[in-house]
């Protein structure tokens, strides 16, 4: 069982709020609230993709002539129930999970970039084969980059420097 939503975080450009990507419902259910937007309050906002034309070959079935599938569109996510299965591990720097573990899906490390961030996010294992949410596109809320590798203190002859890490999401 799957309940699709969409993911959502801070705004890019703002300190405080939470540290991580939330996975919200595609129907939300409301209690009480005041219709103001001042105030000391925390905000969250839907996440959008942040790829370019040479990042999205990376993806299954996304080179179709460099058209920015993905690019500043909404980012959906999932919250998944697998029976009998009560341990989730994301392995960064993986495509394969380990003997005596079911794999989910397997794809790209994303996070917000860091150039520009107030304070940093969960990493999250996005499908290799994404999907784009509904909803208006180039929003520049929260975003997702790739992550790539910086090497040094991690062996450069088995992290190169520079590339995108893989993932994988596993279950057992």
């Amino acid at each position: 069982m799957s309940l699709p939503g969409y993911s959502a975080g801070r705004h890019y450009s703002q300190a405080g709020g939470g540290s991580n990507y939330l996975c919200l419902p595609e129907e939300p259910r409301w209690k009480g609230h005041l219709n103001s937007s001042g105030g000391a309050v925390g905000w969250l906002f839907g996440a959008e993709y942040r790829m370019y034309n040479f990042q999205e070959v990376l993806l299954s079935g996304s080179n179709n002539g460099g058209s920015q599938k993905f690019h500043g569109r909404p980012a959906p996510c999932a919250v998944c129930y697998v029976p009998h299965r009560s341990a989730h591990l994301m392995i960064p720097a993986s495509d394969t999970c380990p003997d005596g573990w079911a794999q989910e899906y397997d794809g790209y490390l994303m996070a917000e970039k860091n150039a520009s961030d107030n304070h940093s996010r969960n990493y999250v294992c996005v499908d290799g084969a994404p999907e784009v949410a509904v909803g208006p596109i180039e929003q520049s809320q929260a975003l997702l980059y790739f992550v790539k590798v910086g090497c040094g203190t991690l062996p450069c002859s088995k992290y190169h420097n520079s590339w995108e890490l893989s993932c994988v999401v596993c279950t057992k």
